[in-house]
């Protein structure tokens, strides 16, 4: 999101500071679909290779890229607090885990997808359905994907993540990431989820999920809005959501 834009909603959400809408009472400890109210009308991406990363990742057998910095974000190991280990981990609530050497300033809740709209612009442009022209003007570095939301589900579970980096291994499918192309590359995944997300959905490391994009105000209340701007933008996003129905 534009950086301007979080400045105006922490600030309309810390003279407004409603109450961040609970969850809905359920026999499970985590969401379903049955629980999920969307009117946006992004395709679902059915039965996906999903992986697992994580901030402050080195290389790997089949891959030389490291996750010390996103594609966007050059300090993000730092920024995050540290290395978000996969194993070295402690039980939260609502079945997230948490770094358990450091709390976590960034949104534990996050994916990569195979594509880089700062890399190419034009294929942006031509693909992204929010894509802003007078956002690339005023600054073309700013990366219009970064942040996104996306729904995540896997054998009923339901959980929701910002896209914060740029993988697994391709850079430009933008035609799987918002047409109809399916992933090819290493085991055909398309689909990379931090420990968080593993977690939280009861991944394996190569299960297959599906997933879509959603828009802000279709985030429910859940473990990936507890943390700093995400939670503040929340309050704001649902106050002027409550507005609008009276």
């Amino acid at each position: 999101m534009n950086r301007v834009l979080w400045v105006i909603a922490i600030f309309c959400a810390l003279w407004i500071r409603p109450a961040l809408a609970e969850p809905k009472d359920s026999p499970t400890p985590y969401l379903t679909l049955k629980d999920i109210t969307l009117h946006s009308a992004y395709p679902v991406k059915r039965n996906i290779v999903t992986t697992y990363f994580w901030i402050g990742q080195g290389s790997t057998s089949y891959s030389d890229t490291t996750n010390y910095a996103s594609a966007w974000d050059r300090a993000w190991t730092r920024n995050y607090g540290g290395v978000d280990h996969p194993e070295k981990r402690v039980a939260s609530a609502q079945l997230t885990t948490l770094p358990k050497k450091f709390a976590p300033t960034l949104n534990p809740f996050y994916v990569a997808l195979p594509f880089n709209d700062i890399k190419y612009p034009e294929l942006a442009a031509k693909y992204v359905p929010w894509y802003s022209k007078q956002t690339y003007r005023d600054n073309p570095l700013q990366s219009q994907c970064q942040g996104r939301w996306i729904m995540i589900e896997f054998k009923g579970r339901v959980c929701f993540a910002q896209w914060e980096d740029v993988g697994p291994l391709r850079y430009d499918h933008v035609k799987y990431v918002f047409g109809t192309d399916r992933p090819s590359d290493f085991n055909k995944a398309g689909l990379d989820v931090s420990p968080a997300v593993r977690d939280y959905l009861g991944l394996s490391g190569l299960d297959k999920t599906n997933w879509r994009f959603v828009d802000n105000d279709e985030v429910p209340y859940g473990p990936w809005i507890e943390y700093a701007e995400q939670a503040i933008l929340f309050s704001a996003i649902k106050n002027e959501a409550r507005q609008r129905a009276n």
